[in-house]
């Protein structure tokens, strides 16, 4: 999973058709246990997957509400489509499906 930061988010999110956004923090032990399982479904899903810390990228929090940590947040042609803060397999994979079929 490619780590972005304040400066080059925007430019993924416009550029690819959909694509999700892990948002975590580098202290959050929930967010390093459930990104192989995010890149794993994204890759089921053929669809993008990126991570940005949050607490080193201050600029994305003015920009999305959080629900918590880790977060994954959906993006279509630019624009947010949905946000879920999960660490459950079976509930992020239906949350990818929706999305995919979106």
């Amino acid at each position: 999973m490619q780590e972005l930061n304040d400066d080059t988010i925007m430019a993924v999110i416009e550029k690819e058709p959909k694509v999700l956004i892990d948002f975590f923090a580098s202290w959050c032990g929930a967010c390093r246990v459930a990104a192989p399982m995010f890149e794993k479904i994204a890759k089921e899903f053929n669809i993008p997957i990126y991570k940005i810390d949050v607490e080193k990228n201050p600029k994305i929090k003015e920009m999305i509400e959080l629900p918590g940590l880790p977060s994954v947040g959906g993006f279509k042609a630019g624009e947010p489509q949905n946000l879920v803060n999960i660490t459950k397999e079976e509930g992020f994979r239906e949350f990818v499906k929706k999305f995919s079929e979106s």
